[in-house]
């Protein structure tokens, strides 16, 4: 009825103390969705690279992580030079998922992640009508141990979220400014659309980050608890 096509893949949501199946859209990814992931990373990644990728997508258990790994790469022009799970930026031997290096302009490096701890904590809880109430902190564990120190002025580090919540705009700028602002210094909600919420630390670096993913700003993953 819609003209959209879903395909079922991956593993199901389930609440935590029932084991009872979430059942609802969110199982069955957009069809269009993995057609645009499958050609951005033909287009993008090299043999070697697209080849460990695809046998990632591959596995049933992983197939959604690694499906949103793709997504802020969907309208980054082709003709700027990327790297893909880069080595020798992070902390220790850790890898970090991108590497975007404009000929003219700063360096994006950044961790993608897809949340939905959250999501599941809500279908949880007795009252599933209410304004979300949880803690926007465990959108970020594990990505400032991932990042060194940087000059935000040569490289910009942070993490792009594909989360199934849309998130309280004051407490989610409240956790991102807990992050170490030397290691992260920005943060995007988003997914295949071309429109993202981004928070950084300077407002310059916003709209710089905006060129580069091509994304236009949006409300769309976020609420204000207190109203308009």
């Amino acid at each position: 009825m819609t003209g959209l096509w879903r395909y079922e893949f991956g593993n199901f949501f389930t609440l935590d103390h029932t084991k009872t199946l979430l059942w609802g859209t969110h199982m069955w990814r957009p069809v269009t969705e993995l057609f645009l992931v499958l050609a951005c990373a033909h287009d993008r990644l090299p043999e070697s690279e697209l080849s460990f990728y695809l046998q990632r997508l591959a596995n049933i258990e992983k197939h959604r992580d690694v499906l949103v790994e793709m997504l802020p790469m969907l309208r980054v022009n082709p003709s700027i030079p990327i790297a893909y799970e880069m080595k020798g930026r992070g902390q220790g031997n850790k890898t970090i998922d991108w590497l975007i290096e404009p000929p003219r302009g700063r360096a994006v490096l950044f961790e993608v992640k897809r949340r939905v701890a959250d999501f599941i904590q809500l279908m949880d809880a007795a009252d599933v009508t209410a304004s979300p109430q949880h803690d926007p902190a465990i959108l970020f564990p594990s990505v400032e141990s991932k990042f060194l120190p940087t000059n935000p002025d040569v490289t910009l580090q942070g993490v792009w979220i594909a989360t199934e919540i849309a998130q309280e705009s004051t407490e989610l700028r409240q956790a991102f400014d807990n992050l170490d602002p030397q290691k992260v210094h920005f943060a995007m909600l988003g997914d295949a659309k071309d429109d993202a919420f981004i928070i950084a630390r300077r407002s310059a670096d916003e709209d710089y980050l905006r060129e580069i993913f091509k994304v236009r700003d949006t409300m769309r993953f976020t609420f204000n608890r207190s109203g308009p």
